[in-house]
């Protein structure tokens, strides 16, 4: 087994498996929970604006309703899994952005 210590957790890749220790599941909750309470305050200022006819709680309210809708969809999109079979790996890759090490790991579909 080898094992690669990251900033906030660690991967390892075993003969059959890779196992990954990080407060993933912890980020998606709080990105979730964010995003679904910054969808709503969008929502209630359009409706706001339904009331009042202030154009700008209509472009704020669709600005921040929309931005964050799509950042929970493509949230509920990505897993969170700690432990993954190498049967189940389509691809790996290791990229960089903003000085920021990532490991992407895209999965083969069960269709």
């Amino acid at each position: 087994m080898q094992t690669f210590k990251l900033i906030k957790g660690e991967i390892s890749f075993d003969r059959d498996k890779i196992i990954i220790v990080d407060d993933a599941k912890k980020q998606k909750r709080l990105t979730l929970t964010s995003s679904s309470m910054w969808t709503i305050f969008g929502i209630f200022s359009v409706l706001r604006y339904l009331k009042t006819g202030d154009q700008f709680l209509l472009w704020t309210g669709l600005v921040i309703g929309l931005g964050h809708f799509f950042i929970f969809v493509l949230t509920l999109s990505r897993t969170a899994q700690s432990e993954i079979s190498l049967n189940d790996v389509k691809s790996v890759k290791a990229r960089q952005r903003f000085n920021n090490k990532f490991l992407d790991i895209n999965l083969k579909t069960t269709d």
